[in-house]
């Protein structure tokens, strides 16, 4: 790492986080806290280590000041800034400084820039400028903050912020940021040459989604950091799911209570609904136990989780159950061809509230899905598991039919309501091994494998996922551990899926 390279620090921590979860080691403020982050074991290290500055005046030389980190109940275990700097600069994390006093900023710049050589991991300094209601914490002057940073130490990362509260004791319509907050954020930050870093908390994120957007927007180095405590609670994630799908994902970090985290990894997709005109309740229900699909394919799950690159492999898995509706009528040779289909495109583009040309009767299915592949995502390969045990794989890449690519592979399992499957994609091919699955005890046999060689994409980026119903109304499906590149149903689906409702026309 080095600081001379003006980039937004969150470019970094991109590589060190878990879909935008960064590990921050927070309150660094002591000499056994730091002898811990010295001897912490490889898979707990964390990526940023965080220390607070205040400004210690001697009772007897009052004119007599030095930073200090924010004393701990011992006094042998104290730590001023000049020895912590010293200290941290060894780590190789990203280094944030939160100055906790207008009177500590002059005296931790001054200090940051005698130690600028010996520096070369990204520094973050964060100071809470913005007051919020009813906190009693005092702020930090702004100009005085942003202006000695430039002075002194012009490679850091700025991070500004809102003083604490309790949240519990906000009203409802104090719980955001709203345009008038956001303007004193732009007044500040206008002229700023500096990257950028908005720190705010869950609960406060949660309500301010379009507000956040927004100055996102203004640069590319301008990124946003939501940091939580125990006792934030929301009632919708929905709006932060939108912002973290959205164009500016990649400078939106987390920094939350392991409940949060936990939660976070737990959230699906936005909804958006369009209304069927069939009688039959069809869409997807999801559930912390797996997902349902019901009724007529209308529903889409679509990854947004960016694939890997080539020659990395990337792998769906789940296990598969049918259910066959009573006492619905279909037709039978669509009720044989239902199935659970993957879609693997190299491009998705954005859905908005896609049109089905002309009526759907019987063949409602088929012309579903080509009509809407062809408005919104061209598909490469198309992976297909039936109610009747046939697996397939398909090349619908016309252009690349030639002698050195197969159209098609087909696969076939014994008939059962239970299956399991594992897909994998290469780059350069696609397997999908499938297994009969035991519905009582879930034990495993009869595997069948396929696969297809297909060309490396030009882009050497895997594709994309996107995972629907297909076949009759009569035949329901149930999806359970859906996994993604060995990561638990959670972080795949709940984390990294959106789920698009496609208008049913009659």
């Amino acid at each position: 790492y080095r600081t001379g390279a003006r980039i937004s620090t969150v470019d970094i921590w991109r590589n060190e986080t878990d879909n935008g979860n960064v590990i921050v080691a927070h309150g660094i403020n002591s000499w056994p806290a730091l002898l811990e982050q010295l001897n912490e074991p490889i898979l707990e290290r964390s990526a940023v280590i965080e220390g607070d500055v205040l400004l210690y005046k001697q009772r007897k030389h009052r004119n007599r000041a030095i930073p200090l980190m924010s004393a701990p109940s011992k006094v042998a275990d104290r730590i001023t800034f000049k020895e912590w700097l010293r200290e941290v600069a060894k780590l190789r994390k990203v280094i944030k400084i939160n100055v906790r006093s207008t009177e500590a900023v002059r005296p931790v710049l001054q200090y940051l820039f005698a130690a600028s050589d010996e520096i070369t991991s990204p520094v973050v300094l964060h100071a809470n400028v913005f007051r919020s209601p009813r906190s009693i914490e005092p702020t930090v002057d702004a100009s005085e903050f942003v202006d000695g940073a430039k002075k002194y130490f012009p490679e850091a990362t700025l991070s500004i912020g809102w003083t604490r509260n309790n949240i519990s004791e906000m009203a409802l319509p104090q719980r955001r940021i709203g345009w008038r907050e956001l303007f004193q954020v732009l007044a500040l930050i206008k002229d700023v040459e500096q990257s950028i870093m908005i720190s705010t908390r869950l609960a406060i994120a949660a309500q301010s989604a379009e507000e956040l957007s927004f100055v996102l927007g203004v640069r590319p180095t301008i990124s946003v950091l939501v940091w939580s405590e125990e006792t934030d609670t929301i009632d919708s994630w929905t709006s932060l799911i939108e912002l973290r799908s959205g164009p500016h994902a990649k400078r939106l970090i987390f920094d939350l209570h392991p409940k949060h985290r936990t939660i976070l990894k737990s959230l699906p997709y936005t909804l958006t609904f369009f209304p069927s005109a069939s009688l039959m309740p069809s869409g997807i229900v999801d559930s912390t136990d797996g997902v349902a699909f019901l009724g007529w394919p209308n529903s889409f799950l679509i990854s947004l989780l960016q694939s890997p690159m080539f020659p990395s492999a990337q792998s769906i898995s789940a296990q598969l159950t049918f259910v066959r509706k009573r006492n619905v009528r279909g037709d039978e040779d669509w009720i044989e061809k239902s199935g659970l289909a993957v879609y693997l495109p190299e491009k998705v583009l954005d859905i908005q509230s896609p049109e089905i040309d002309g009526g759907i009767k019987a063949i409602f299915c088929q012309s579903f899905f080509v009509n809407f592949v062809n408005r919104s995502f061209f598909i490469n390969f198309f992976v297909f598991i039936g109610y009747n045990g046939r697996i397939s794989i398909e090349n619908r890449d016309k252009d690349l039919l030639d002698r050195y690519y197969q159209s098609r592979t087909i696969g076939q399992l014994q008939k059962a309501d239970c299956y399991a499957f594992e897909l994998i994609d290469r780059g350069w091919r696609i397997e999908l091994s499938a297994w009969i699955r035991s519905c009582e005890d879930d034990a495993l046999y009869g595997r069948t494998d396929i696969n297809l060689e297909t060309p490396v994409p030009k882009s050497r980026q895997l594709r994309n996922v996107i995972i629907s119903k297909r076949g009759d109304g009569g035949v329901d499906l149930l999806l359970k551990n859906l996994k993604h590149n060995s990561a638990s149903k959670h972080s795949f689906i709940l984390t990294t899926m959106i789920l698009v409702l496609v208008r049913l026309m009659s």
